[in-house]
């Protein structure tokens, strides 16, 4: 049995870094924001957030921009709920599929959104990577073009840690740095690889 392992974790808690601490097993990885960011190519998508937006998020040739997508919906909460009742069955449809022709002891599926998208359920394990909010303040405004607002507001939008701890089969603590991470990350493929043989 391939289990499903969906990782997610709040804006600078570093679970793409968690994530390709575990790449160096092999096990296949899916990014869920990266399938997102490539439906908005997808045609039927397209007409979808045409539809519900308008075509002032399209760019000069006609194409799906996301940062104007982003700025009308990001600061409007009923906007944002529409664009994710739009692309949340997107991805997952894309996901399902690329789990069905995947064959491993797990696949690892990385997504910021697990579950405000319902994506739990889905799941067989679900892995929280946490950082106290001032460490991951410090990590984002130093390595994105990002202000101390946008990341506040981006935070109040996104699960709580006390939400993300309550679903989490595994947590991974990542605040004392690179080694000690990259020690919770075998820890974390030896026990997965164990769930996944005990359960045939």
């Amino acid at each position: 049995m391939t289990l499903r392992v969906g990782l997610t974790g709040g804006i600078g808690s570093g679970k793409t870094g968690f994530c390709r601490l575990l790449a160096k097993y092999q096990m296949p990885q899916l990014d869920l924001d990266a399938v997102g960011r490539s439906l908005h190519a997808d045609a039927a998508c397209a007409a979808a957030l045409i539809k519900a937006f308008g075509t002032g998020i399209l760019d000069k040739s006609g194409t799906v921009d996301r940062r104007l997508l982003a700025a009308l919906c990001f600061p409007d909460a009923e906007k944002t709920r529409l664009l994710n009742r739009i692309m949340h069955p997107l991805i997952w449809q894309k996901a399902e599929a690329w789990c069905a022709d995947q064959q491993a002891a797990y696949v690892l599926i990385e997504a910021s959104v697990l579950i405000e998208s319902g994506g739990v359920p889905r799941m067989d394990v679900v892995v929280v990577v946490l950082a106290d909010e001032v460490i991951r303040q410090q990590r984002v405004l130093a390595s994105r073009n990002m202000t101390l607002a946008q990341f506040k507001a981006i935070v109040q939008r996104q699960c709580s840690d006390f939400g993300r701890r309550k679903v989490a089969d595994f947590i991974v603590d990542n605040n004392d740095g690179p080694d000690a991470l990259a020690h919770q990350a075998e820890m974390l493929h030896r026990q997965l690889v164990e769930m996944a043989a005990a359960n045939g």
